[in-house]
């Protein structure tokens, strides 16, 4: 039987996301065992992303403080996520108004946030929580 989620917390450590990001991945491939190259590479990039931000920007590098991310799987071709975070937080709509005002490429900050929006069907940001939630849908069918 499918685990149809997954659930790890650790502590605010770039040496830390390398280790998470792999158990992830795992987990995808497991769940959606015809994922295609490019969705693998897709979600490689959507949580590197989010868990050094959440690491570096949330947690300002505090190992006191944690990390937290989860998955549930939807169907045969969608799951959501929450990565979790005990920073300040950040305002996530005026950031989205300055990477869509200005060429994003010159900016010192949010380009990521703007590569994951763009790989993510949805993203929302919830301030209160610290927390960032997406969807994927598969795009291929394709085992990588």
């Amino acid at each position: 039987m499918k685990k149809h989620s997954f659930k790890r917390t650790f502590p605010s450590q770039v040496n830390l996301v390398k280790p998470v990001l792999n158990e992830i991945l795992e987990f995808l491939t497991h769940s959606f065992p015809f994922i295609s190259s490019e969705d693998y590479f897709d979600c490689k990039l959507i949580y590197a992303e989010l868990l050094v931000n959440a690491v570096i920007h949330g947690n300002n590098n505090n190992e006191n403080k944690n990390v937290s991310v989860s998955i549930n799987i939807i169907n045969d071709h969608c799951f959501s996520s929450i990565i979790e975070d005990e920073g300040c937080g950040f305002n996530y709509e005026d950031l989205i108004n300055k990477i869509s005002s200005k060429d994003a490429l010159y900016l010192e900050r949010g380009r990521g946030i703007q590569i994951v929006k763009s790989l993510t069907n949805e993203l929302h940001y919830n301030l209160y929580k610290k927390q960032i939630q997406f969807t994927k849908r598969m795009k291929k069918w394709i085992k990588y």
